[in-house]
């Protein structure tokens, strides 16, 4: 039976026409995303990769510094994320990881100014 003769099959009263075979092929279509592109999804990814770095270089010293940074930058793609529209929990881990890194950052490198400058205060008096 060719295409034209199934869509306009009736069979028991049912109007098969309408169905016309499934969802585009027998798959969802994601919305109108292909290969399940979401708009705000790499940025999201980013920003918990760089939230997950942010927090392991606290512990490294004057690489906290660093920490700051890309806990702002992991900040600013959580945003962009949301702004696209993605609200996955990888956006929210992304966020709270960079402003953890952030935080935690800051912390830890204004403690390590603080010990250079108590060793130095320290050492200029003997």
């Amino acid at each position: 039976m060719d295409n034209n003769n199934y869509n306009n099959y009736n069979d028991n009263g049912y109007d098969n026409g309408s169905y016309n075979g499934g969802y585009n092929g027998g798959g969802y279509n994601n919305g109108g995303y292909n290969n399940g592109d979401v708009p705000g999804k790499g940025a999201a990814t980013a920003s918990m990769v760089l939230g997950i770095i942010a927090v392991v270089l606290w512990f490294f010293g004057y690489s906290s510094i660093i920490s700051v940074i890309l806990g702002i930058i992991g900040l600013i793609l959580a945003g962009n994320a949301k702004k696209a529209g993605y609200n996955g929990g990888i956006r929210t881990a992304g966020f709270v990881l960079s402003l953890i890194g952030l935080i935690g950052g800051a912390l830890f490198f204004v403690a390590c100014i603080a010990c250079v400058g108590v060793l130095g205060a320290a050492g200029a008096f003997y």
